[in-house]
């Protein structure tokens, strides 16, 4: 029949009848609202003559259809009794945990929310059912619905996220398995169609072979049958002078008068008698009696019996060549480092690396476990052209070998021509400086508004026009994509948004003549060269104030004369371009006189007149001075020269290392008006 829907404070073991102690079936409710099974009721009411209640002992005249219409009583107790009267009825089969539609409606109370919740039991309850529970009574841990929920969904969350998280984890091993899988049957087709390839070549080659070998087995049989049908001509040409001679003396048997033509037919077989029974004769017979023979390849027969055609190896997936690292190109002589990564943070130095070219030619390569899963393989080229880096595991090739490395000739590789072709605004005014552009650009200078742009392998690629009215002079590209320049013009600093439009200047009214300037990244500090005050001004990168200046006028150690490029090392020490003393100065961190780097004179490792310094990655110092341009180390000794005579440097002023792999540097070439670029 049916029951109240009270079920979150009931056990399981209320829904069962306390007669047959099952869960009851056609339930009937009598008054004093204890329920039983139908059958259960009938079979005692047989048993007993009359009905009494189990669990209460209420005694009751029921007949059969009494109890047929029990469920008529329990509604009508459910309207009579006012604190029922709001309770909903369910069939006891329906679903045991509430209706679903309004979760936090009270299933006894169905109008009223449910505000409370007992942590210990387990139970929840609206303002007026609360009391039915005894959590009050028994001090349980009542709190506020809310609350709970707040609890609960914040456990859920976090259950749920920690399930996200093993999810995605799963996930992403399903995909690497699944990409692992696709990777593996692509290979796997790729060495099916390599197999039948060489099975197909060697075939072709062994066929090849054999209709050679045949042909010159041919070759064999025919000078053979010439020289044997040669010989056979010629032995037949005797025997028919012999028989012609015996059948001639048959005919003059018993003829003693043909005695003189006897003696003619004598002296025949003498002759043919001397040319066959002399030694010559047996020696040219024997000499061309050859035979010929097969000599089967035993080292053919030695590799079919092992590799035959090749054999199939796994390639360790444990290691792979850095993306950046599967090709690259160098330049002659350069020292270059390939990046290998290990799934093993743990690992012995397992790999080995062979360089070499089309010519065979190799070179010694180093390898360094870094940790960590790292390795670094170290190498150097010291021929142009082509060449390949194996990395092996044992004998197999790991994941990006071999590595394709482009070996580039030193010196001069690019010559953009007349700058002035390229502008609009001043013209006759010559070339400054170049730094490149955070896209792998070459900017150009030329004390103008236009600045120019180029690609590495010197094709024009725009011209940008700096929105203010100035000429522009020397340039430095900051990490943050703003740049710093030098304007002859205003006489001061300008910084410039990627648009190239203004953002703060710096020296109004302190500088004279700006020429090169730097900034450090890590202090934010501005340093410029000032020509005409033989100094560099220090500012901050930040708000422009003035934070000081470093030498004075003079040529003695510490001082300038004309100083007009700087550029600062990993430590933060300033390397300057000395011009008119013809010298490179060093200055620590603190802005006090190190050393000379490099000192003054013609021959190659000194300077006349420097106008440009830079450094590169591997922290060597570039200098452009007179008609040179040098490679020096961080300590100022001399490595080469990078130009040659010939290359048509004629005072270079600005330069830029625009490359590490090759290593290339730009040279602003102020005199012949163009931009040069090398390879070193």
């Amino acid at each position: 029949m049916y029951a109240v829907k009270a079920l979150q404070f009931l056990d399981k073991k209320d829904l069962k009848c306390a007669i047959c102690l099952e869960r009851m079936t056609e339930p009937k409710t009598l008054k004093c609202l204890h329920s039983y099974c139908c059958h259960c009721l009938e079979t005692l009411m047989q048993t007993q003559g009359k009905l009494r209640c189990p669990k209460c002992g209420n005694h009751y005249e029921l007949t059969k259809d009494d109890l047929k219409n029990s469920l008529l009583s329990c509604i009508k107790q459910h309207k009579l009794i006012p604190a029922l009267k709001d309770h909903p009825l369910y069939i006891l089969d329906e679903n045991e945990e509430g209706t679903k539609d309004e979760p936090n409606k009270c299933p006894t109370h169905y109008k009223k929310e449910l505000e409370f919740y007992c942590s210990t039991c387990k139970k929840s309850a609206c303002e007026d059912c609360k009391y039915v529970l005894r959590c009050y009574q028994n001090k349980h841990n009542v709190i506020p619905m809310i609350t709970a929920i707040d609890d609960f969904n914040h456990n859920a969350n976090e259950v749920i996220n920690t399930a996200q998280g093993i999810k995605n984890k799963l996930q992403g091993t399903l995909d690497s398995i699944t990409n692992d899988r696709s990777d593996f049957e692509y290979h796997l087709k790729l060495c099916r169609t390599a197999i039948e390839v060489r099975e197909k070549t060697l075939i072709k080659k062994v066929q090849e072979k054999s209709k050679q070998l045949i042909s010159d087995l041919e070759k064999l049989y025919i000078e053979k049958k010439e020289d044997v049908d040669s010989q056979v001509k010629n032995i037949d040409t005797k025997l028919s002078k012999v028989n012609n001679v015996m059948a001639i003396i048959n005919t003059m048997m018993n003829k003693p008068q043909e005695t003189e033509t006897l003696e003619s037919h004598k002296t025949t077989i003498n002759t043919v008698r001397d040319e066959i029974l002399g030694t010559d004769f047996e020696k040219s017979f024997h000499k061309k009696n050859i035979t010929p023979t097969f000599i089967p390849s035993t080292h053919l027969d030695e590799v079919m019996n092992t590799e035959c055609i090749g054999k199939i190896t796994t390639v360790d997936g444990m290691y792979k060549v850095d993306q950046h690292d599967e090709a690259i190109t160098v330049t002659k002589g350069q020292t270059f480092v390939v990046t290998v990564s290990s799934l093993s943070e743990s690992d012995a130095c397992k790999l080995s690396a062979t360089l070499s070219n089309p010519s065979y030619e190799k070179s010694a390569t180093e390898v360094e476990y870094q940790g960590n899963g790292e390795y670094k393989i170290t190498g150097k080229c010291n021929v142009e052209g082509d060449w390949q880096m194996k990395i092996i595991v044992g004998e197999v090739h790991i994941k990006g070998s071999p590595v394709n490395i482009k070996v580039e000739s030193l010196g001069l590789v690019h010559t953009i021509g007349n700058i002035s072709d390229y502008k609009e605004h001043y013209k006759t005014c010559k070339v400054a400086d170049v730094v490149l552009d955070t896209d792998g650009c070459i900017l150009v200078s030329s004390y103008s508004k236009d600045i120019l742009k180029f690609n590495q392998s010197g094709s024009f690629v725009a011209r940008i026009q700096v929105p203010q009215d100035v000429k522009v002079h020397r340039m430095h590209l900051m990490c943050d994509g703003h740049m710093v320049y030098t304007d002859i013009v205003g006489e001061f600093v300008v910084m410039c948004d990627d648009k190239f439009k203004e953002i703060i200047s710096f020296g109004k009214g302190i500088l004279k003549y700006p020429e090169g300037l730097t900034v450090n990244k890590k202090t934010g500090v501005l340093y410029v060269e000032d020509g005409e005050a033989h100094c560099v001004f220090k500012f901050n990168v930040d708000d422009g104030r003035l934070l000081g200046k470093i030498g004075s006028e003079g040529s003695e150690v510490g001082q300038m004369n004309t100083p007009v490029d700087v550029t600062l090392t990993k430590e933060s020490h300033m390397i300057i371009a000395d011009f008119n003393n013809d010298r490179i100065q060093m200055f620590d961190a603190n802005d006090k006189f190190m050393r000379i780097l490099v000192g003054c004179g013609e021959e190659d490792g000194k300077v006349l007149g420097p106008c440009g310094v830079t450094m590169d990655m591997d922290e060597n110092i570039i200098v452009s001075s007179n008609h040179k341009l040098q490679l020096f180390d961080k300590n100022g000794v001399f490595i080469k020269r990078i130009d040659h005579e010939d290359d048509g440097l004629d005072i270079p002023y600005g330069i830029t290392v625009i490359s590490n792999r090759p290593r290339r540097v730009a040279v602003a070439n102020h005199k012949a008006n163009n931009v040069k670029i090398f390879n070193y």
